[in-house]
């Protein structure tokens, strides 16, 4: 005949066999869930994102303000304006400001108008100078168009100096020179080094075509 102890182990196995079952079914339902989340890519999306690198030609610390503008009042008390796509201070000299697609407004104290253009430029707060560089276009409108490579204006006098080579349009014909000054509020015009002129007589009034 079996003891009370005895018995009492023959029943405690079943129940500890049954737990044990238990926890082997919870385990192997909570792998399912995670083989299904991974699957998903759930995990992949609660995981910390890695940083995105910085767009091409993106410079750390540098402060660039888009569509830069700089106004003033000339010698002549005349206004200017110098604008550009975008515009950034220079890293080592505070007072240099690099231009994007500069243009520069000025008006003759008679009031014409003329404008100056250039792909680069660099401005330079302190003294009010403008040195343009590449595709560099100064215009006033029915009185001359002229292009060069550089140019170095000092607003405030309305004074351009080009030490490149000079391709001037007039109404009555061309002037191709290795240099230009402009001065005098820009009714004086000088070309240098080189020059070859081109220019084209009026009609009198008795001449007829050939």
């Amino acid at each position: 005949m079996s003891s009370p102890t005895r018995a009492a182990r023959r029943a405690v196995r079943p129940a500890a066999v049954s737990r044990l079952l238990s926890w082997l079914a919870a385990a192997i339902g909570i792998g399912f869930v995670i083989a299904f989340l991974a699957q998903a890519g759930l995990f992949q999306a609660l995981l910390p994102k890695q940083a995105e690198p910085p767009p091409p030609g993106f410079e750390p610390d540098r402060i660039t303000a888009a569509i830069s503008t700089v106004n003033g009042i000339d010698d002549e008390k005349q206004p200017y304006k110098v604008t550009a796509k975008r515009g950034w201070q220079d890293g080592k000299t505070p007072n240099l400001v690099h231009l994007e697609e500069p243009v520069g407004l000025f008006r003759r104290a008679s009031g014409a108008k003329y404008t100056i253009t250039g792909s680069a430029g660099l401005y330079d707060t302190k003294v009010r100078s403008l040195n343009l560089d590449g595709n560099v276009v100064l215009e006033q409108e029915g009185r001359f168009k002229a292009r060069m490579d550089k140019a170095e204006i000092a607003v405030k006098q309305k004074k351009l100096t080009a030490s490149t080579a000079v391709s001037a349009e007039f109404a009555s014909g061309t002037v191709d020179a290795n240099g230009m000054q402009i001065t005098d509020d820009g009714a004086r015009i000088l070309f240098l080094n080189g020059v070859r002129a081109r220019f084209t007589a009026p009609k009198g009034k008795g001449d007829t075509d050939p």
